[in-house]
């Protein structure tokens, strides 16, 4: 298969990933922003962000259209620009997608920590809601700021990095080299038949792979002890314990996702230079699952959250009753109890709508 076909298939899995990011988050966004909701307080801010932010993420991925190449010992990540633009920007632009990366895992990891505080230490809770929340997305938008810099500063582009890339852009994808730019994660270097470790490079990949295993290891701490302290717990009713088992497994299943689209794939692909593993233009296959994780990852919550199932099942099935209005406001009080933090005196009883603190 020739290379070229590869631009002809992430064309088409890019639109297709982007069109399938705005059904699924916005679907999501409309039931989470209903007022029979049963997501409360700092939980579904974090949900509205993150809905927000894939469907920008989907969007960069549109506007940049990228390609991901490996030739010898180097991982090239290309963006095919829509018009022309200084060098500067373009380069900041292409790093930017890699920034776009750091951000989703520094998200997943905080959705799993607000779950594992929410449940296993309820008091703190309150270093969610109100302005620290904010604190909180800053403080992934800086360690997604550190990722783009250290694409951007510690991966800087060579005479050989410029020659091989000309010959990938002209010869294997059939492109004009003006209307692309990229970023080389390159490791090594040839001194007079001598291989040598490029430093720079490489404390920018020990970067990126740190900000890697912390989320998920974070992700994979909170995921477990929330779990055990849910199977646990002998003062919740069986109806709650459900509620919150649901709430558990739907992001289990949102670990699993980025796990398989982005965590995986995106850790083989580094390492391909490393071991000489020439996988060429098949490296496409991350870009592929970088277009289309946005789309699949909201339908965790929408298909594994009852509430929200039900009422997209009747949306699709055309009835024009979904539930009962009392059946949704019991459920939603079930599932503010179980959202919400135990001892949390801003709760009230009987309303199944949180008031603000």
């Amino acid at each position: 298969m020739s290379d070229a076909v590869w631009i002809s298939i992430t064309n088409a899995t890019g639109m297709f990933g982007i069109t399938f990011s705005l059904f699924s988050n916005c679907t999501l966004l409309a039931l989470i922003l209903c007022k029979v909701s049963p997501v409360k307080g700092p939980y579904k801010s974090i949900l509205i962000f993150f809905c927000c932010f894939t469907m920008f993420y989907s969007a960069v991925e549109m506007f940049l259209r990228p390609i991901i190449h490996i030739y010898d010992d180097t991982l090239f990540v290309m963006q095919r620009k829509w018009f022309q633009m200084s060098k500067f920007a373009s380069h900041l632009t292409t790093t930017m997608y890699c920034g776009c990366y750091a951000m989703s895992f520094v998200l997943f990891a905080l959705q799993f920590l607000y779950r594992y505080i929410a449940t296993c230490m309820p008091q703190q809770v309150v270093k969610f809601q109100g302005i620290r929340f904010f604190f909180w997305i800053f403080g992934a938008f800086c360690i997604a700021l550190s990722w783009e810099s250290a694409a951007f500063f510690l991966f800087p582009q060579s005479d050989r990095t410029q020659k091989v890339f000309l010959n990938i852009v002209n010869q294997s994808y059939g492109l004009d080299a003006n209307f692309v730019d990229y970023v080389p994660y390159r490791y090594f270097e040839n001194d007079e038949g001598t291989r040598k470790v490029i430093m720079l490079n490489i404390i920018g990949i020990i970067q990126h792979v740190i900000i890697m295993l912390v989320s998920f290891g974070t992700l994979f701490y909170c995921a477990f002890k929330t779990y055990s302290t849910i199977s646990k717990h002998k003062g919740m009713s069986i109806k709650t314990k459900e509620l919150q088992m649901q709430l558990f497994r739907a992001l289990a299943v949102q670990a699993a996702i980025p796990m398989i689209f982005m965590y995986a794939p995106l850790l083989f692909l580094y390492a391909c230079p490393l071991i000489n593993l020439q996988l060429g233009a098949l490296a496409n296959y991350q870009t592929i699952m970088g277009q289309l994780y946005p789309g699949v990852d909201p339908f965790a919550v929408l298909f594994l959250v009852n509430v929200y199932r039900r009422t997209l099942l009747n949306i699709i099935c055309l009835r024009t009753t979904s539930l009962k209005e009392s059946s949704i406001q019991e459920n939603s009080r079930k599932y503010e109890a179980a959202v919400s933090p135990r001892g949390d005196p801003c709760r009230p009883k009987s309303s199944t709508v949180s008031p603000k603190c």
